[in-house]
């Protein structure tokens, strides 16, 4: 993604608002129409994937990737909702049973934008906010102005990037933060400064799951290829009791014929 004209420092960090021309932005209150739009020229918004998981912070609480061109994800997200994902959190058990009706939402409003990823990553932060990150290898300008047509979110700078929000009463659920390597997060509105510190300030990093010398990141591209797979970390509110304390990274994967956890059934 090009960092085109970056504006000084100061006005960085004063979070100086862009504009948005008129006819680039859908105005609050009005629904932007749900059928598939082009994005902008030079964008390449089909079949990308994540470049791997490296960038995951350590103290994600869940990280999910799924590959929306598997012809099994639609068999194994109806496994994952059938089976469940016992001896797991509460949280990252419900979040993977209900997974396919968060794909279908996520999915709508990306198809909006005519983003059409072949990775989508379903990543819980450690108070529980739940982010979606794609990859789009497109100018960031045209990119910015794709998703202002399609979602009515007005970019600004901020300290170290930038993000761009939907106007208040608006109703788009999403900020949407600009990442390095051409990725891209939605996270949950009014959280796009602090979400992307989070992602992106490699400053300070996250400290990881107690007990763990393997990054959650790390441990996620080990995963062999499947529709779905992941890691999950912390121990507290199981969904199932289980004999043994589990370890402090928990690996998921998820086919047609099989739900794994830790590589078991």
């Amino acid at each position: 993604m090009t960092r085109l004209a970056w504006v000084p420092a100061l006005a960085l960090a004063c979070g100086a608002q862009q504009p948005v021309p008129e006819d680039m932005s859908v105005r609050p209150g009005k629904e932007a129409a749900p059928e598939v739009r082009e994005a902008g020229e030079g964008c390449d918004v089909a079949g990308a994937t994540l470049g791997g998981a490296a960038w995951l912070p350590g103290d994600a609480r869940l990280a999910v990737i799924v590959d929306l061109d598997e012809p099994e994800l639609d068999a194994a997200v109806a496994r994952l909702a059938a089976v469940g994902a016992r001896g797991l959190p509460v949280v990252a058990s419900l979040a993977l049973t209900n997974l396919g009706l968060q794909l279908s939402l996520i999915r709508r409003q990306l198809g909006r934008a005519g983003l059409q990823p072949r990775e989508l990553a379903l990543v819980h932060d450690r108070a529980g906010a739940v982010v979606w990150v794609l990859r789009a290898r497109c100018d960031l300008r045209d990119l910015q102005r794709t998703l202002a047509r399609a979602w009515g979110v007005r970019g600004r700078a901020v300290a170290g990037g930038e993000v761009a929000e939907p106007p208040a009463g608006h109703g788009f659920p999403h900020d949407v933060v600009f990442l390095a390597e051409d990725r891209v997060a939605l996270v949950p509105a009014g959280q796009a400064t602090a979400q992307r510190r989070w992602l992106e300030d490699r400053a300070a990093p996250p400290i990881q799951p107690a007990g763990s010398e393997v990054p959650p990141g790390t441990r996620l591209d080990e995963i062999p290829a499947a529709p779905i797979r992941g890691v999950v970390t912390g121990t507290s509110l199981l969904a199932a009791d289980v004999a043994d304390a589990p370890p402090p990274v928990r690996t998921i994967r998820v086919t047609a014929a099989a739900l794994e956890i830790d590589g078991r059934p």
